[in-house]
């Protein structure tokens, strides 16, 4: 036997190369679909994430808008002008004290 030395890695890439063209394609092809797979789902998982948090915010915003309406409704209620009137000492104005001015 000789002490002579193969370059077994340069022979290996050149039988790869030379002859395997289209399983290095393949390769290079799931590669590309892996990335793009994790790259979509991240994506993905972003865009539900955010939908997420929108839908929290529209239901609070709808729930503040809610609130809004009901306090006006309190605030402007006959009931509640009326109480606020006596506690300045106003009354109704009666039969009595109408004047009525005609030109």
């Amino acid at each position: 036997m000789s002490n002579e030395r193969y370059p077994l890695h340069q022979i290996i890439l050149d039988d790869i190369f030379s002859h395997n063209k289209v399983a290095i394609l393949l390769l290079i092809g799931i590669v590309i679909s892996a990335v793009a797979t994790i790259w979509i789902t991240h994506q993905t998982r972003l865009s539900v994430s955010e939908q997420g948090q929108l839908i929290q915010e529209n239901q609070k915003l709808e729930s503040q808008y809610t609130n809004l309406q009901l306090e006006e409704n309190s605030r402007s209620s006959r009931a509640r002008v009326d109480a606020a009137a006596k506690s300045f000492g106003l009354e109704p104005i009666k039969k009595e004290q109408e004047i009525i001015l005609v030109e």
